[in-house]
This record gives C-alpha cells, structure tokens and sequence, in this order.
C-alpha cells in the first residue's frame, strides 16, 4: 500500500479514511527487530499475558498461518462465553490479523510491524462489535474499554519483546566473546608470538 505524508497526523494509507470511530489504533516504539517482536507475539506461552481477555485453546500446527483457527474463552467485561479465533493474515515480521468470533460479538484485532530507527514500531487496532444488547450491556460493565485493551496488548508485546531482545543481545556477545577466545591463532599472530 502506497504511504503519503500528510502535514496534519503524519502517514495516511490508503483507506484510511474509511475506518469507523469504532476502531481503535495505537501505536508503539519496541527497541527489538521485527522478527523478535513477530516471536513474541506468537509465543504460547506468552498468550495468557499478551491477550488477557482470551484463554486460547490448543494451537492446530500450522497457527498461525492464514485460515488457522483455534477455541477460546472470552472474558470481556463480566461477559464470559466461547469462541473461535481466525487468524486472517500471517506475514511474517510484517502484519498479522485475527478475528475472535463469540455468538454475541465479533472482533477484529490487526497488528503492523515496521522497522524503523534500529527498533520496531507496533502499529496495534482492533474493533470490537457487540451482536445484541446484553453483549453490550455486560462488556459496558466490566468497565474495561477497547482503548485500554489495546494498550494492554502493546504494553504486554512491549514487554516480551524488549526482554527477549536484551537476551538476544547479550547471549550475541557471549558467543562472539566465546568466539574470540577459540579461535584459532592467524600466521601472523604466530610470527608475532615466535619472535
């Protein structure tokens, strides 16, 4: 997709435009490469803290390419029920979108990754549309809005993916450390050392 400047909000793509006020955007700054933050993002054993709202079922082999799709429970609120999550696009260290399905609502979570400045910005929205009136009424109560989902979710991946970087980084010199020490001495270093 085509990316313009726009002096007002920074960049706009295409269709932008066309987003309804029920969805929700936020974005952050991960100091971590994109197929760090793409791992972390799909770590299972992360999922209870990046999606605290959803207990994922058991994970089908090929999750999380596109058309995977697996059971959950949704705590939304004081609304408690079923679902099946659809992962809709996997692009690896690139987008990934889903879409939670309960029979009271339906709910679309979309992430962009775009590296940037040595780091990763996390581009995060999601929607969320209630079926009926009850849906509605018991997610109001729980007193948790979108927004503070969404940020959740940035604030968790933010997390996960900044320490995994820092263990990337320091077991990246421990190797090259490690390196350095076995490695075997050139004719020039053994001239050196014979003189």
């Amino acid at each position: 997709m085509a990316v313009r400047p726009d002096p007002e909000v920074g960049y706009r793509r295409a269709g932008d435009h066309l987003r309804g006020e029920r969805v929700v955007e936020r974005r952050v700054f991960v100091q971590a490469p994109p197929r760090v933050v793409w791992a972390a993002l799909h770590d299972p054993s992360a999922s209870a803290s990046l999606f605290p709202e959803l207990r994922l079922g058991p994970a089908v082999p090929s999750w999380p390419a596109a058309a995977a799709t697996r059971s959950a429970r949704t705590r939304l609120g004081l609304l408690r029920e079923s679902a099946r999550v659809e992962s809709l696009e996997a692009r690896p260290e690139s987008v990934f979108r889903l879409r939670v399905t309960g029979s009271g609502f339906e709910s679309e979570w979309w992430w962009r990754l775009e590296a940037i400045a040595g780091g990763t910005r996390v581009i995060h929205a999601a929607t969320f549309e209630p079926i009926d009136r009850w849906t509605d009424i018991l997610v109001r109560l729980g007193r948790r809005s979108l927004e503070a989902r969404v940020e959740a979710h940035l604030r968790a991946l933010k997390e996960r993916a900044g320490g995994a970087a820092a263990r990337v980084e320091v077991g990246d010199t421990e190797a090259a450390g490690r390196a350095e020490r076995n490695a075997v001495p050139s004719r020039l270093e053994l001239r050196a050392a014979a003189s």
